[in-house]
Formats: structure tokens, sequence, C-alpha cells
């Protein structure tokens, strides 16, 4: 397993002499082709001079551990570019807030702005707000929430049960996935 450099935040593996194997010395070894095999750490290290590349340690942890031949630099650089693009493919979480006391159109105007991030691929949190008097009657205004999501079950699914969150119920509803496909 990768850890964490301590200065940046870039995973940092043992390579070629870092790598101490406490115990038997035979490491599971993957090749450049793929290939694996259970060697002499010498014999990976000298395997992976002759092929011009370093010998990463992978997985410190198995049994035997687990190294490899590669090019220390291109696969710091490849981890790197597959966490960015990772992190760009995220979606976020969309807001629609809620009042107890919302008229039947603005209600619709908010289902149809959910549809819209649930079409995204977005999560949707719905947030009902409550103030002065409408807090003593909880359970009574959940009936907002419900009425919604009840307007976006051919599209939705809530994640959970409402949650109360001091002056305010949240619900998270998710794009509800297609059994047909």
């Amino acid at each position: 397993m990768a850890q964490k450099n301590k200065n940046t935040n870039e995973p940092s593996y043992r390579v070629n002499g870092e790598i101490y194997i406490e115990g038997s010395p035979m490491v599971r070894l993957v090749s450049p082709d793929g290939t694996n095999m259970v060697c002499h750490i010498a014999e990976a290290r000298k395997k992976a001079e002759e092929a011009g590349l370093d010998l990463i340690e992978i997985g410190p942890k198995a049994s035997p551990p687990v190294v490899k031949i590669a090019d220390y630099q291109k696969m710091v650089y490849e981890l790197k570019k597959n966490a960015k693009k990772q992190q760009h493919n995220s979606k976020p979480l969309k807001e629609v807030q809620l009042s107890v006391s919302i008229a039947e159109n603005d209600l619709k105007v908010k289902a149809n702005n959910a549809r819209r991030f649930l079409a995204d691929g977005s999560k949707v949190k719905v947030v009902l707000t409550m103030r002065g008097r409408e807090k003593v009657r909880r359970e009574e205004n959940k009936k907002s929430i419900f009425v919604f999501i009840d307007m976006l079950s051919d599209v939705a699914v809530p994640e959970s049960m409402p949650k109360d969150e001091g002056d305010s119920k949240t619900i998270v509803i998710l794009k509800r996935k297609n059994s047909g496909s």
C-alpha cells in the first residue's frame, strides 16, 4: 500500500535500494509484461537493473511482499493523472431548499430543477427550513418533503429517511437505477 508523502499529497513507494524485506527474502515480482513470479529480492533487483527500470515495492504487507519492475516517475505521473481525472468526473451534491408553506407551483419548479440535477448525475439534497412556530409541528411539516419526493418518484429514490438538523429537515435523493437495462 502506498503511503502519502508528508510534505506533498503524492503517494510514495519504496524504490530500489530503499526496499527492505523483513524475514524471508522472497518477493512476488511483477514484470513489465505483466507476468508474476516468486523470487529472491536480489534476483528481482538484478532483473530490474538489466531492464533499466526501477524496482518498486507495491504491496509491502502482502505475503510475500509484492514488487514491480517499472519506471517510477512514469508510474507516479500516471497515478496523479488518474486521480485528477477521477476527481474531475465526480459530480457535486446539489441542494434544493423548501419551506413549510411553499405553494404548489413553486414546488413544481423546484421539482423540475431537481429533475435536471438528477439527469446530470448529481445527488440532490432537499432541505426543508422551519421558522418560528413551524418548528413545533415537525412531523406534520415532513409532508412537504414527502410530496416533493412523490413528485420525483419516477426518476429518484430517497437515500434515507429525513433527518432533523436544527431548524431544518434534510434528505438526499438519488437517481433511480433503470431495472430494465
